[in-house]
């Protein structure tokens, strides 16, 4: 029997790049915030979902603050956060600048918690069986598999939020973004797509990042996306319009 060698890949560890910024949010001075801002003007969506809120200073101030400018008022964001300290902290920051009215923070699991890889599938996926070459990928090896398992592991919080939001929207949002755990990128990618019963915009943060590298590729095959914006910039970012 002919054993298969294994042969390790060339990643990047994301916090070995020298940045003033926050690895872990979107600069809202940046290529991506710019083409956020351009298809909000231009298209004027009222059916909004994010995921990742964060701290509520990156992608969540960006389409808040152009919901704001553009006078949007009747549109519906909603934008989920797993972590209750962020989205502590994500509350206030948007209320002390003013943006606080214009999206619904929701506490929360984007998928079915049944969904979200344990341990061992962490190690395969994020050390053991990375799939790609020349990407990035969060926290040192030593360490990543149980910081990865640790940002979503909150038994507390209710699940399947996504899920939720797009019924509301009758599964037709207008705008979505995804910037979960590095993790867990595809999934939440798969898990919107086979529930779309419409056209919509869909944007991805870390494209050549482990998190949308893989759903990167499925959009460039799938005919029913338009790419209206990619671009290497920090970890790369991805804008498609998508056709139901």
């Amino acid at each position: 029997m002919i054993m298969k060698k294994t042969v390790a890949k060339r990643i990047r560890v994301a916090g070995d790049i020298e940045s003033d910024h926050d690895l872990m949010s979107v600069y809202r001075e940046s290529g991506f915030a710019d083409n956020i801002r351009e298809v909000i003007k231009i298209n004027r969506p009222l059916k909004i979902i994010e995921t990742g809120t964060y701290l509520g200073m990156g992608t969540t101030t960006v389409i808040a603050s152009s919901l704001k400018e553009f006078n949007i008022e009747e549109a519906l964001f909603y934008s989920i956060e797993i972590n209750p300290d962020f989205y502590k902290q994500a509350t206030h920051n948007l209320s002390e600048n003013g943006l606080i009215e214009y999206v619904q923070l929701l506490r929360g699991v984007s998928v079915p918690r049944k969904l979200l890889p344990g341990r061992e599938e962490i190690e395969k996926m994020c050390v053991t069986d990375i799939e790609f070459n020349d990407i990035f990928i969060d926290h040192k090896e030593d360490e990543r598999v149980e910081l990865y398992y640790r940002e979503t592991n909150f038994s507390d919080a209710p699940d399947d939020l996504l899920l939720r939001c797009l019924k509301e929207f009758d599964f037709k949002p207008d705008f979505v973004l995804l910037d979960s755990a590095g993790h867990m990128g595809c999934i939440e990618f798969d898990y919107l797509i086979k529930h779309l019963k419409g056209d919509c915009f869909i944007a991805l943060d870390d494209i050549y990042h482990i998190k949308h590298h893989r759903s990167f590729l499925k959009i460039k095959e799938d005919p029913r996306f338009t790419i209206l914006a990619a671009s290497k910039e920090k970890f790369g970012f991805c804008i498609a319009g998508f056709t139901f």
